[in-house]
């Protein structure tokens, strides 16, 4: 004798950074000055995974006869536009940002205090595309 039961599956959620993103624009800034841009000062790549609460970034990078491979994992918070990640490698520091999701689009900023208000000495603007 068989006895089949219906099963529905719960379905959670997905957060709109899941997937694959590239960078396609950056730039350091200290106060209203760019001090390094992306395809103009520094050369190369980066890709970033976001997964679940998790993220994992590698890239590559070039400035003048200088390369350097960067790459960093963890877990991650959103909370409306404030963004907290923690990494797990290579180094233990947490990362306060703010992040802006249009369509395909990520831009995130940082690093910012625990107010969401920006480091204007120092600060990333980082604009990524999804990865089809």
């Amino acid at each position: 004798m068989f006895i089949i039961v219906g099963c529905t599956q719960l379905q959670v959620a997905k957060s709109p950074l899941e997937g694959a993103w590239e960078v396609v624009f950056a730039k350091q800034m200290h106060g209203d000055t760019v001090v390094l841009q992306v395809n103009k000062d520094i050369d190369g790549n980066e890709l970033k995974i976001w997964s679940g609460n998790y993220y994992n970034y590698v890239g590559r990078w070039s400035l003048n006869d200088s390369t350097r491979d960067y790459y960093e994992g963890g877990t991650f918070r959103l909370e409306g536009n404030r963004y907290l990640e923690q990494p797990l490698y290579p180094a233990p520091n947490t990362y306060k940002m703010l992040l802006e999701i249009k369509n395909d689009t990520i831009t995130q900023i940082g690093p910012v205090d625990d107010n969401g208000v920006v480091n204007k000495s120092n600060y990333l603007i980082e604009k990524f595309a999804r990865l089809k």
